[in-house]
């Protein structure tokens, strides 16, 4: 009956308006939190491959070390110590090499938040269909 008197249900333009900023300000939150989220998360990973890298690059010297010390002893004396020196540089060394190749997925695109950049993909073909 209230539109028999030209009234209509529908609510004003400038309160359409209003409520679209405010969801659009809150939904541009939510997704830099969700960033920043996904962001620290992928940055707390790529630090633990670091830090495999920096055990794996000590562990590198240190059979390296060992092998110089080996190859001294080898030459100084011609005995038998050197043996065991190089034994455990050897075994320095593939250690070195296995803590190198655990870290080594640190790279740009691992940082990038997909999730993040997905959700804006979304949002912007919504705002897209719903501009039309």
């Amino acid at each position: 009956m209230a539109e028999l008197f030209g009234e209509t249900s529908e609510r004003p333009v400038r309160e359409l308006l209003s409520d679209l900023w405010n969801n659009t300000e809150t939904l541009v939150r939510q997704e830099l939190k969700l960033a920043s989220a996904e962001v620290e998360t992928k940055i707390e990973d790529a630090k633990a491959d670091l830090m495999k890298r920096a055990a794996g690059a000590g562990a590198l010297l240190a059979g390296a070390l060992t092998l110089v010390a080996a190859l001294v002893l080898f030459v100084a004396k011609f005995v038998a110590p050197w043996v065991a020196a190089l034994i455990v540089g050897v075994a320095v060394l593939g250690l070195g090499y296995a803590l190198m190749h655990a870290g080594r997925d640190v790279n740009a695109r691992r940082l990038t938040p997909h999730r993040t950049v997905g959700n804006l993909r979304e949002d912007v073909r919504t705002f897209k269909e719903a501009v039309r």
